[in-house]
């Protein structure tokens, strides 16, 4: 018979996985910038300085935030061990948001400072936030680190769902397409859109806002496994004190700097770094890509919807797929759906409204375990205890994939169109996945991780 103690810690670990879902919800907003992209780049193109601007172009803002994302979520993990899960993530998600409602005095004035608010700050702040409700999840329920770890990142392929038709509601109510087309691409020049752009910033920023100040004051560390904030005054990636430190029973705890010597690491950062090009190609560009053949403004935006649930459920199936198998197992199963669909995308036309629909629905639902699986495996390769730090780390692969990606589509685009780009993302992915293959790391019992 289960204790009331055991009763109580059960459920109050459960209002911990609900308040990192509610933090991931903001944070995923990221995933809407497909369906802003439109809007942000006819705005500029009418309104601002940047009167030539492109959309491959524009993916740099979300270059810009994946590179932000990359380059603090490590730091975040050192701020936690300092003041704790609860103050950590709400300092991470405000910094968000302030680049979000800060974006909408940049919008206006010009390109390189809505790369600045809505790249840099926005991205600083979601990768100071983001590892934050994972490790601590998984500190309430050790032996279901690939469920907690789905249902929590889910929250973060969920944010799209909401706020694209928040956007676009608010943006485009009447449903007004795109009426101005340029070497191929179509931009919105109706004064009823545009106008409203800067405003939208305003909105969502509050939004977002208090989400994370509701899901940051559901947060802590459970009793029996309780993080000392004096156990790491300063982050310093060789220290002999840490690497000398008692393991428990169940796992190896590697430090940051024993994680670094570790070839699974590299591994592991690789496989993200090639992921990543499908992530940020498809992302920032599946609704220009859909404008080209579908005038539907309201549909694309119902599209990339529908696309965050299964982002989101793709989480939670590839995180319990790892619990079940393996990381190894997902994670060629996530490689080979995502290199087939890529390679295919270019039928999309063909079926029209109905096929766009399912190929980006189940794209996104397959990259999405890229987002599950790894936190997943850098637990189990390398422990909880460090995992804020250490997951950081790895997740500074999207400092380089980031504006590479953006730098190929801006680039090729011109010479390879949409298709030579599916193709070139398709094999990244495929690379990814002979990654794969070589990765043999077990657990202590010798089972594959």
């Amino acid at each position: 018979m289960t204790s009331p103690a055991c009763g109580i810690k059960r459920w109050r670990g459960m209002l911990v996985v609900a308040g990192g879902i509610l933090i991931h919800l903001s944070l995923g907003t990221v995933y809407t910038f497909g369906n802003l992209n439109p809007y942000i780049t006819s705005y500029m193109r009418n309104y601002g300085s940047a009167s030539s601007l492109t959309y491959t172009e524009c993916s740099w803002v979300f270059a810009l935030g994946a590179m932000g994302q990359g380059a603090s979520m490590a730091v975040g993990g050192v701020i936690e061990r300092k003041i704790g899960p609860k103050l950590t993530a709400l300092l991470g998600g405000w910094c968000m948001s302030l680049g979000v409602m800060l974006t909408y005095f940049a919008v206006k004035q010009s390109f390189a400072l809505t790369i600045i608010t809505y790249g840099a700050v926005f991205g600083f702040g979601i990768g100071i936030a983001y590892a934050i409700p994972l490790a601590c999840c998984m500190r309430w329920f050790p032996e279901r680190k690939g469920l907690v770890n789905g249902l929590v990142v889910a929250g973060f392929g969920g944010g799209a769902f909401i706020f694209n038709q928040v956007q676009t509601a608010f943006i485009n109510p009447d449903n007004l397409q795109a009426d101005k087309e340029v070497n191929g691409e179509k931009y919105f020049g109706e004064a009823s859109i545009l106008d409203q752009v800067p405003y939208v910033f305003l909105l969502l920023g509050g939004c977002y806002a208090g989400m994370q100040l509701i899901g940051s004051l559901l947060l802590c560390n459970p009793p029996a496994s309780e993080v000392s904030v004096n156990d790491l005054r300063t982050f310093k990636l060789i220290s002999s004190r840490e690497q000398q430190e008692e393991q428990n029973d169940e796992e190896v705890n590697f430090t940051p700097a024993q994680m670094l010597k570790s070839k699974y690491f590299y591994i592991i950062w690789f496989i993200f770094l090639l992921n990543g090009q499908g992530i940020v190609f498809l992302t920032t560009l599946y609704k220009a890509y859909g404008q080209t053949f579908i005038s539907d403004d309201s549909f694309l935006a119902l599209v990339g919807a529908f696309a965050a649930v299964f982002n989101a459920f793709g989480r939670i199936m590839w995180g319990s797929i790892a619990d079940r198998w393996s990381f190894r197992v997902a994670m060629l199963t996530v490689c080979t759906a995502f290199t087939a669909l890529m390679l295919t995308l270019q039928l999309a036309p063909y079926g029209g409204k109905a096929l766009f629909f399912v190929y980006i629905c189940l794209l996104f639902g397959s990259f999405s375990g890229s987002f599950a699986l790894l936190p997943t495996a850098t637990a189990k390769c390398f422990g909880r205890k460090y995992l804020s730090i250490n997951y950081g780390l790895v997740f500074t692969s999207q400092i380089v994939t980031a504006p590479l990606g953006a730098f190929l589509s801006q680039t090729l685009k011109s010479s390879i169109g949409w298709t030579g780009l599916f193709f070139m993302v398709s094999g990244f992915s495929f690379v990814a996945f002979l990654l794969t293959v070589i990765f043999n790391a077990k657990s202590r019992k010798g089972f594959e991780i």
